[in-house]
């Protein structure tokens, strides 16, 4: 069968002979750091996804993900879905209407609440029952149809009734303050008693700041006209890529804010998190790399004579390289491979380990295995262990023949 010359002769460097124990042992260490650095890798970064994609779902499950609203006024409940030209270029957008999932009014507002115990600072929803609340699905004691219009009734974050001492059947004041009304004993906020007729628990952080109520009651509770909101909540597909909304489509004075505002340097520091950790372990493939080098360089310092032997016969100078960057990229190719399988093993059973178990008390680490990240990792070892090879397999071919053979 046919073998490129360069093949033949570096896969026989490969097996070496007895006397090459020390090169084989160093070769071989390599191989054994471009592995674990691979499976370290993939191992961390799909719990590090994991992680990840657990605080989207917590903290992101339950807030829009991006709000439009008007700088200057309040704006109608059907101007965005209606046929306004001015709106069009932003939802047939592609990358637009590719991403978000549901844009539904809502009216929202910073409120203060006053029960018979207690005062509490809340952050008051207005939504309709037909429309998508993710938190609908997590009350207890209330229907959504018990949020009617005009039966001025609110549904509360549990620890939000636990502040203020109040449960089902109870009455709480809301307190507006950005919308004052003229009496005659002064300038006061706008107010009205709700009715408390259930409670939500979601287990997240808005079980202490959210209360939710019928849109049309908290229309009138903030002087606002018949179909008027203060903004759209948008729900992505994908949350973490809000950036990529073309917000330069929107009409003039109409603004995008998004949950980065106001939960962004968690996520970014989960991503920080993750690269450093990225980086840390890319060290090891890294200084695996580096007995390439060393193990290579102590073959072509062995082999020169034989190097200029081959060349005597018409060996060309390119073929000598093809054979050295063969051997020295051989460990990092096989490394790399066995690590990416390895990885992929054991990030898939890590939960499986008895150790893990123990040290998370019963809990199981999140895993998420992002195939084209673990295609990078592969690549990007074995693109390290051809750079590695190259300077070895370059002195290698630039060995002249007859300083060589000087002294044979």
């Amino acid at each position: 069968m046919y073998q490129p010359v360069s093949l033949f002769i570096a896969f026989r460097y490969l097996r070496g002979r007895p006397s090459d124990r020390f090169a084989r042992f160093v070769s071989f260490f390599s191989t054994l750091g471009i592995l674990l650095g691979v499976m370290s890798l993939i191992t961390v970064t799909s719990v590090m996804n994991g992680f990840e994609r657990e605080q989207e779902k917590s903290i992101l499950q339950f807030q829009p993900h991006a709000v439009i609203s008007n700088s200057t006024h309040p704006i109608s409940a059907t101007e965005l879905l209606s046929s306004d030209p001015k709106f069009k270029p932003f939802l047939n957008n592609k990358t637009n209407a590719k991403d978000i999932l549901r844009i539904e009014p809502f009216i929202q507002a910073d409120v203060v609440l006053q029960s018979a115990q207690n005062i509490a600072p809340a952050l008051m929803i207005g939504v309709l029952p037909d429309q998508y609340e993710p938190l609908f699905d997590f009350f207890y004691f209330a229907e959504k149809t018990d949020l009617s219009a005009g039966s001025y009734n609110t549904v509360i974050g549990s620890e939000l009734a636990n502040n203020l001492g109040v449960t089902k059947g109870d009455e709480i004041r809301i307190l507006v303050p950005s919308v004052t009304q003229f009496t005659p004993m002064g300038r006061i906020p706008s107010q009205r008693i709700f009715k408390v007729v259930g409670i939500f628990q979601s287990n997240n952080q808005v079980d202490g700041t959210q209360l939710l109520v019928n849109r049309v009651d908290a229309s009138k509770l903030m002087r606002l006209k018949n179909d008027e909101v203060t903004g759209w909540r948008l729900f992505l597909d994908r949350p973490l890529n809000v950036s990529q909304i073309d917000t330069t489509l929107l009409p003039e004075s109409f603004i995008l804010t998004d949950w980065r505002e106001r939960q962004g340097e968690l996520f970014q520091a989960i991503k920080m998190e993750k690269n450093m950790m990225g980086l840390l372990l890319s060290l090891i493939i890294a200084v695996a790399s580096f007995n390439i080098v060393t193990s290579l360089s102590l073959i072509v310092m062995e082999k020169q004579g034989e190097i200029a032997i081959l060349q005597t016969i018409g060996l060309t100078k390119l073929k000598v390289l093809a054979i050295f960057i063969v051997q020295g990229a051989s460990s990092g190719v096989l490394g790399a491979i066995l690590g990416t399988l390895f990885g992929f093993l054991l990030a898939s059973q890590i939960n499986n380990l008895p150790i893990i178990g123990s040290m998370m008390g019963g809990r199981e680490l999140p895993i998420v295995l992002d195939f084209s990240q673990i295609l990078m990792i592969m690549l990007s070892a074995i693109a390290i262990a051809l750079l590695s090879a190259l300077y070895p397999a370059l002195r290698a071919s630039s060995i002249m023949p007859a300083q060589a053979l000087r002294y044979e």
